[in-house]
């Protein structure tokens, strides 16, 4: 009896495999010859079965939830690049939009102090340039009587003032020009710098171009239609396609908004366009990338939050 109560006390480490060789071989030679030993054995071992059952079912339900914690990571990750990317277009967006405003042209409205036109004895002449003027150009067209008729035109900008040089001249080309203007390009007649007066009772006036009204007003009829048609048809699958057609628009919107401001009649079209569809390129992504943020957040968000 006293050799059982040692069995007895060494069954629990035999049990979980604690017992050195020697033990092992003591137990397992005592359990073949007593019966209630034995019968000890076979109860500890159904004692620790269901332990070992739970920890096995532990480990299948990490198992069974590692997909799960795998998908919210791969979607925490998502969003996180959405939120990035989102930051990068806005910042691009407006870091277009400071640089038109910078670059925007002032234009000196008459050419005293401005300008002085010099004819060079090579058939050309030569416009030099004082104070703080950063550009110029010139355009011309046919006269009545033949010949050409040259518009001139002078600014400034703020971004030039900071980190450009200013100009010093500008050369015209002298042959079948028939006079020289000077334009102020703020509404006022144009003034004669050289050569006969092609209007001599006056009214030559220099007319800003009107096209970026006209592309405001379709991309704001263009908004309305496909915003109107995302409405109506919101539960079929042409939906999340009409909304995202709708920011095109949208963005082209407020890209002129950003670069002009409310003033979308323009002397330099060239220029302003092409900044405003840049700034509209930049904000298209992070207008989507909100939009797709926000029915995100909808979609997890609880019924007493949204």
């Amino acid at each position: 009896m006293r050799e059982c109560g040692i069995i007895r006390d060494l069954l629990p480490l035999y049990q979980e495999g604690m017992l050195s060789p020697d033990s092992v071989e003591f137990v397992e030679g005592h359990l073949k010859t007593c019966p209630d030993c034995r019968a000890e054995r076979e109860l500890l071992r159904r004692e620790t079965v269901p332990e070992e059952t739970e920890g096995a079912a532990e480990k299948a339900a990490e198992k069974a939830a590692e997909p799960g914690l795998a998908s919210v990571r791969r979607k925490l990750l998502r969003q996180r690049r959405r939120t990035v990317i989102l930051a990068v277009c806005l910042a691009l967006a407006l870091a277009t939009a400071l640089f038109a405003r910078m670059t925007e042209r002032y234009y000196f409205p008459e050419p005293q102090g401005v300008l002085t036109l010099r004819e060079e004895g090579n058939g050309t002449m030569t416009l030099r340039f004082s104070g703080n003027v950063t550009g110029a150009k010139y355009f011309n067209q046919a006269a009545e009587g033949g010949g050409r008729v040259l518009y001139v035109s002078v600014w400034r900008t703020e971004w030039d003032r900071f980190f450009g040089e200013g100009l010093s001249e500008l050369t015209l080309p002298e042959e079948d020009v028939e006079a020289v203007y000077f334009s102020p390009n703020n509404g006022s007649e144009d003034i004669l710098l050289w050569g006969e007066d092609q209007v001599p009772g006056g009214g030559v006036i220099t007319l800003p171009r009107l096209a970026l009204v006209y592309y405001a007003a379709a991309a704001l009829v263009a908004v309305a239609v496909l915003g109107v048609l995302a409405f109506a048809l919101r539960r079929r699958k042409c939906a999340p396609w009409l909304r995202a057609a709708a920011l095109i628009p949208a963005a082209y919107l407020l890209g002129e908004f950003l670069t002009l401001g409310l003033e979308t009649v323009t002397y330099s079209m060239e220029r302003d366009f092409l900044l405003t569809v840049l700034t509209a390129a930049f904000l298209y992504p992070a207008l989507w990338l909100s939009l797709a943020l926000r029915e995100e957040h909808k979609r997890r968000a609880l019924p007493g939050e949204l």
